[in-house]
């Protein structure tokens, strides 16, 4: 019986590795990688906790830029999307949509530029980026069924005052496959913040197959956010691969609290010495969500330190899985690594897969790890109504105090307010915190 994703790939058109178009070769070689591949099952341990069998029943269309316009529940203009502090770039299922983002990139010092080209560009070397994770099979059919893609670079001794950010909107009642790349480089000496914020109408029901890849250069930085916030009939596949050079420092946060299957894959190595970088999460879930994180921090060579929190929230039927993974090598001496998963269960029905790694193969180096499963803590929740609060606000407070460790580390003001809403729902609740 023919499964999913082979009817899928029939759809395809044929590639053509001849033709010398280096992106045409690389689908080539995707289509070799995964031709006689399903989905990944719970059989694999990697995917042991989250099933794709909802991802099986359902028959995709591979989005297409001719109708991308066709599926809008709305038109959109420019100014829907201005903001006086960032530099925002619009993709509309899937494709990169120019008349709608910011034109003044270049004054800013950042290069955009589409991969899809003819020639490959050895300066940024795309072709070995893209190459480099093909034998994962989401990653071989993002570059498979890939809509739209885009370089941003960073020039040299460049920091970026304004916050960059990639708005993905996703609108269509069909099932729709959305595959993106995105490719951020920073060279040496730049400093950035970039913003992945992923948003869909209510009834979008696609899925969304995004890779972002992060090249940070000798002495760089960049702050990268990446906001999931997707219709509860989507389904969402995610990864981060990530390399850090000497001096360099990461720091991401991923926030996920939209669609109803999420899964989210970070990977990070730090190849050169003092390099750093932090993890930040926070999920939560609330009806059948089911929302995977898997992270991997790489320390290659000695004198790298790295800092990971991840925090769940889950209530109703929701579940949630964190998998972290940090592995030394045996010559990356003198290193520090610190990681940690705290996870609220707000209902009986609710679930935490956690599984905190540490793969240690040198000795001079200090590591920690560790898990915690909690409720809310009925006697705060008691003096909190003690104060006036009635029992929905209260409760609203306590799981924002256990969000706000990673809120808090959130260097983006208006990024903070929106998750301060988002939990507390009101302005009497913020007035209520300011004052205590």
């Amino acid at each position: 019986m023919t499964n999913s994703l082979q009817a899928l790939l029939q759809k395809l058109p044929e590639p053509n590795s001849d033709t010398g178009d280096w992106l045409e070769r690389l689908r080539s070689d995707a289509l070799k990688i995964i031709s006689s591949r399903d989905y990944p099952s719970t059989k694999e341990e990697s995917w042991k906790y989250t099933s794709l069998h909802d991802l099986r029943k359902n028959d995709y269309l591979i989005a297409d830029e001719r109708n991308t316009g066709a599926l809008l529940k709305k038109p959109y203009s420019r100014d829907d999307f201005l903001e006086a502090d960032k530099l925002h770039l619009v993709f509309i299922n899937g494709f990169f949509q120019p008349n709608l983002s910011t034109d003044e990139l270049l004054e800013n010092g950042i290069k955009i530029r589409p991969t899809k080209t003819k020639k490959a560009d050895e300066k940024c070397n795309l072709e070995t980026i893209l190459k480099a994770d093909l034998s994962e099979t989401f990653s071989a059919l993002n570059i498979l069924t890939l809509c739209d893609s885009l370089l941003i670079e960073v020039e040299k001794n460049r920091k970026i005052e304004k916050v960059i950010k990639l708005i993905l909107i996703g609108e269509s009642s069909e099932p729709l496959l959305k595959s993106l790349r995105i490719i951020v480089k920073m060279n040496e000496n730049s400093h950035a913040r970039v913003v992945e914020e992923y948003r869909s109408h209510d009834k979008d029901a696609g899925l969304t197959n995004v890779v972002t890849n992060l090249r940070l250069g000798q002495n760089s930085t960049l702050f990268h956010h990446r906001l999931q916030m997707e219709s509860m009939n989507t389904t969402h596949i995610g990864k981060i691969d990530a390399q850090v050079d000497s001096g360099a420092s990461l720091y991401s946060d991923s926030i996920v609290m939209g669609s109803k299957l999420s899964r989210v894959d970070i990977d990070v190595s730090l190849s050169g010495r003092a390099a750093y970088c932090r993890l930040n999460g926070l999920f939560t879930g609330i009806n059948d969500q089911h929302i995977d994180h898997h992270t991997t921090i790489r320390h290659l060579v000695g004198e790298t330190h790295s800092d990971e929190l991840y925090r769940g929230i889950l209530d109703d039927n929701s579940r949630g899985i964190f998998n972290g993974k940090v592995v030394v090598s045996a010559d990356a001496q003198k290193i520090s690594a610190r990681q940690a998963s705290n996870n609220l269960l707000l209902s009986k029905l609710a679930e935490i897969d956690t599984k905190p790694e540490l793969e240690i193969y040198a000795d001079d180096v200090k590591c920690a790890h560790g898990a915690t499963v909690g409720q809310l803590d009925e006697t705060a929740l008691f003096y909190l109504r003690s104060r006036g609060l009635n029992y929905k606000d209260a409760r609203a407070l306590l799981i924002y105090a256990f969000a706000e460790k990673v809120i808090e580390s959130i260097p983006l003001p208006a990024l903070r307010q929106l998750l301060e809403n988002k939990f507390l729902g009101h302005n009497q609740m913020s007035e209520f915190i300011q004052q205590g």
